[in-house]
């Protein structure tokens, strides 16, 4: 039936991206969003003549670019390839380590550090080679044939020797085949240890193929591309708007009601809320709770994190854009002492700073219940942590607390109160040893017409996974509904409310 009305939860990426999705297969759209604003994590915001960029460091293309194409977010935002995806500093050894797109280089340099630990450097090197045979799911895996199985595995037949070699976690790897200490360190301080190894290879195998960019014009740019999409094909939205319940009738998923007690009707729901928020909350723990609750017992959230940013009169154009800073004495970051962290200089893109001048930023990581217990006294401990973060950037960057025209510090109360992060748990679930491109049933049992996207259906999270998540789950909303699936452009019908409302942020 043509023109179904779906209702979708949270106006982030995989929100706007089932959106897209939805309204070409020939559905009515309303996004409900609880921030003034769409883009859920994917945002930016202005302190003075500074833009502070929340969210893509770096951007993974290859496959992905086909959702990116499909969203028209390419061509119009162009993309600049990373020579260098992040670079690893300690202060203590004075050492740097460049993580290239020249992969030999990488390897003979680490190698030198360590000649015992070369044979494993060099079965590294192969199985990133191998890596680039395994491809992520574009389509639901619920909708595969057995066929097409057989085939996607044939096709990955070369990545099977990596995926067996290099099968557990970044900390397995290092413990049971690096001799060198110093060695193990850059490996788990690069990444979380408990991170695939295979996706250490993903990124390091895209590094070299240049599948790796920054969108020109930031997160913004990307951000308001895709906002732009869902408007021109029609969709509505309804802003500052938070879903207190979803409505169900004999089974089936009929709308929502909003905490200020109005109801929405709608003929199937979609979710890209957190789990708990979602299975928990919203739905009363009635469907399917149990997986989720054992999700939360025993799986790995991502940590929540401070993000201190300063707006600086330097441009500090010969530092890396990107940093691993790492053997700092450990200093407090809201209940977590911290002697390793990321660091970026937004010095790669004349959309963050004036001429002359940039935006630097600590990703720090922190501890959730500190912060809900100092929310009485919140501009206080930012103004603290402000400080602390100041404090162990200077030694890096010469004169920087001088320099400072503007600061902003995001807290995990941040990603709460805007994003509903659960517990600042900005990219939900960490990523599994062996379930790299593993995900949750996007379905709940015993309920019909409802669906979920996002990050926390996707183990590891992130942009691309975001938005694909959105595209399969429009796609078992198709299958359900017996209406073809359409990724590609029709013919837009402008909807000048979506563009007005976003434009008055």
């Amino acid at each position: 039936m043509v023109d179904r009305h779906l209702l979708i939860i949270g106006g982030g990426l995989a929100g706007l991206s089932a959106g897209c999705y939805a309204l070409r297969s020939g559905f009515k759209t309303t996004i409900v969003e609880h921030n003034v604003a769409l883009g859920g994590v994917c945002t930016s915001w202005q302190r003075g003549q500074y833009t502070v960029d929340g969210c893509i460091h770096w951007l993974t293309g290859g496959p992905f670019e086909q959702v990116y194409e499909e969203l028209a977010i390419l061509p119009a935002v162009p993309l600049h390839t990373l020579e260098t995806w992040a670079t690893y500093r300690d202060a203590r050894a004075g050492l740097e380590v460049a993580f290239t797109r020249d992969l030999d280089a990488l390897v003979k340099q680490l190698t030198a550090m360590s000649p015992a630990d070369a044979p494993e450097l060099a079965r590294l090197r192969v199985g990133v080679r191998e890596m680039l045979a395994l491809h992520p799911p574009m389509d639901a895996p619920e909708l595969g044939h057995l066929g097409e199985q057989l085939r996607e595995f044939w096709h990955a037949r070369g990545a099977l020797g990596a995926l067996v070699h290099f099968r557990g976690s970044v900390g397995d790897w290092t413990k049971h085949h690096l001799q060198s200490p110093q060695l193990r360190r850059i490996f788990t301080r690069m990444l979380p240890e408990a991170a695939p190894m295979a996706f250490l290879l993903m990124v390091l195998g895209y590094l070299e193929q240049g599948y790796l960019s920054r969108p020109v014009g930031g997160t913004a740019a990307f951000r308001d591309a895709l906002i732009r999409t869902y408007g021109a094909l029609g969709g509505e939205v309804r802003l500052d708007a938070t879903v207190g319940e979803i409505l169900v009738t004999d089974g089936r998923a009929t709308g929502v009601r909003l905490v200020d007690g109005t109801t929405l009707a709608a003929d199937a729901v979609l979710s890209t809320s957190s789990a708990p928020e979602t299975v928990l909350r919203m739905l009363g723990g009635a469907y399917d709770a149990g997986p989720t609750r054992e999700r939360l017992a025993n799986w790995q959230l991502f940590e929540p994190i401070v993000l201190a940013s300063f707006g600086v009169a330097a441009p500090y154009a010969d530092v890396p854009s990107l940093m691993t800073l790492d053997g700092d004495v450990p200093f407090d970051v809201g209940g977590r002492l911290v002697d390793c962290y990321t660091v970026r200089v937004c010095n790669d893109d004349a959309c963050f700073a004036p001429q002359g001048h940039t935006v630097i930023q600590a990703l720090m990581p922190t501890d959730y219940a500190w912060w809900t217990a100092q929310e009485q006294h919140d501009s206080e401990a930012r103004m603290a942590i402000a400080e602390v973060a100041l404090t162990a950037l200077e030694p890096h960057f010469p004169n920087l607390r001088s320099l400072v025209r503007e600061t902003d510090i995001a807290t995990p109360l941040t990603y709460w109160n805007r994003t509903r992060s659960w517990h600042g748990a900005f990219e939900g679930w960490m990523p599994r040893a062996g379930g790299m491109f593993g995900h949750v049933k996007k379905t709940l049992a015993g309920l019909e017409g409802f669906y979920m996207a996002g990050q926390w259906v996707e183990p590891g999270g992130g942009v691309p996974m975001a938005l694909t998540s959105g595209r399969q789950a429009i796609q078992l909303l198709c299958r359900d509904a017996h209406q073809p699936f359409v990724a590609t452009s029709k013919a837009p019908r402008q909807n000048e409310a979506v563009s007005a409302a976003y434009a008055g942020h």
